[in-house]
């Protein structure tokens, strides 16, 4: 850790209100482009970054940092992610790594086309009514008024399918696995 922010670090761990303004203006905007390039939403990303800086503060005496950017950038990251994974919008999560796999080697491609075996085993898993609406809904991008209508069904019958189809979806991912591809890439 250079000397200086060797410095800031001790005044911060004093209470130094001044030495975290510091931290805080030295880091804030690399921490925020992180963060809106996993969550691809301003506001989303803004509150995250506000949050791993009081959390910080918050934890000041505790801490024992080496490399400021690397910890920063570690804070990001696991917050990034557990925002997506609680995210009620799955294409969201899917965008985000289809964008991710374009960037990658081919040993991130292996790694990025299990997690992809992984996606398309656990939708294999739905009941067949239940993964017929996700299908047309995530793949096809039907509206739910058009499933409805397609399936003859009601909107709200629709609904639940595609609740149902989530809430089994993140509980039978490995959000471990894409935490650690998540680490990997950045």
């Amino acid at each position: 850790m250079p000397l200086a922010e060797a410095d800031i670090w001790i005044g911060i761990k004093n209470g130094s209100e001044q030495a975290f303004q510091d931290l805080f203006d030295v880091h804030w905007q690399r921490c925020f482009a992180l963060s809106y390039k996993l969550l691809r939403d301003r506001e989303a990303a803004e509150d995250l970054v506000q949050d791993v800086f009081v959390d910080l503060w918050t934890r000041k005496k505790h801490l024992l940092i080496h490399n400021t950017e690397a910890f920063l950038t570690q804070m990001v990251k696991n917050r990034s992610f557990i925002t997506l994974s609680r995210t009620r919008i799955p294409e969201r999560n899917l965008q985000l790594l289809e964008s991710l796999l374009l960037e990658s080697s081919p040993e991130e491609k292996l790694i990025w086309n299990e997690i992809s075996i992984s996606i398309e085993s656990a939708v294999e898993q739905l009941p067949p009514r239940c993964k017929e609406v996700f299908v047309l809904r995530k793949y096809e991008g039907l509206s739910v008024d058009e499933i409805a209508e397609k399936l003859n069904m009601s909107i709200r019958t629709v609904e639940n399918h595609l609740y149902q189809a989530a809430k089994f979806l993140r509980n039978n991912l490995n959000p471990v696995m894409l935490l650690l591809i998540l680490n990997k890439l950045f």
